[in-house]
């Protein structure tokens, strides 16, 4: 058995295991339809430090349970403008945060080079709405505070492996055109027309690998998958795909 292995935590919550460490892409577990954050759902699931946080957007189903693993490990957080302005008003510690730009390029703990590509999110046309500065009647408990901000992709090397991580179902054609990965990771919740099209038209992948398609409103112990997957099945036949079971280790680097 291999070295390099991810395990999903639903939505676009992603722990990825290599030979040299362990990093996640937007760990939120809490998953309740009314509270945001519920800090004994985080120590249930989060129990071990990742050498680093990358963040692909700011929305309530991503970021919210940053802070409290933030302070129950000392690591950083790789996000967004908007993210990183969200957390200094949790009072985050500014050790904790790096502030992205689009297409910067890291070399981060365990030889893990990361690329931060301009991305979109599903519905948002342009620069999503974000904040340069958060207003002191930001309400941290209400899911529309959580503006999208600015969005990210990421294009990882780990292990002579090429992973790309998109985490909603668009895409920025300037920067992710012509782009080869061996596993493409890409939420679908809820994909529109079209979102097919731009995926074969843009990205040459060996395995599709879909994120964000299970109804992300309840807890984790009441997981259960939507119907974007079947969609795209239809939409592209004969994509060659994994489903990653819930919480559980899937090896990346087997034929």
């Amino acid at each position: 058995m291999g070295n390099l292995a991810v395990k999903w935590y639903g939505i676009n919550a992603l722990e990825i295991r290599h030979s040299n460490g362990v990093f996640m892409i937007d760990p939120y577990v809490s998953r309740d339809d009314e509270k945001i954050h519920i800090p004994a759902e985080v120590d249930k699931y989060i129990t071990g430090k990742p050498d680093f946080i990358l963040m692909t957007h700011a929305h309530w189903d991503h970021l919210p349970d940053i802070p409290y693993i933030l302070s129950n490990f000392d690591t950083v957080l790789y996000a967004s403008k908007t993210a990183c302005n969200i957390m200094r008003a949790m009072n985050v510690p500014e050790a904790q945060l790096h502030e992205l730009v689009y297409g910067e390029e890291l070399l981060l703990p365990g030889n893990v080079k990361v690329i931060a590509l301009e991305s979109r999110h599903m519905g948002i046309e342009g620069e999503p709405e974000g904040y340069k500065t958060v207003p002191e009647n930001f309400d941290f408990a209400t899911k529309s505070s959580w503006r999208c901000g600015e969005t990210f992709a990421f294009l990882i090397e780990v292990e002579d492996k090429r992973l790309l991580n998109i985490g909603s179902a668009n895409l920025c054609e300037r920067t992710i055109s012509g782009i080869e990965c061996d596993h493409l990771l890409c939420g679908i919740s809820r994909w529109k027309e079209g979102f097919p099209e731009l995926l074969q038209k843009n990205i040459t992948y060996s395995r599709f690998i879909p994120t964000h398609h299970d109804e992300f409103r309840l807890k984790l112990d009441d997981f259960y998958l939507r119907d974007d997957m079947e969609r795209l099945k239809k939409a592209i036949p004969g994509i060659n795909y994994i489903q990653m079971p819930i919480l559980q280790w899937v090896q990346l680097d087997q034929k």
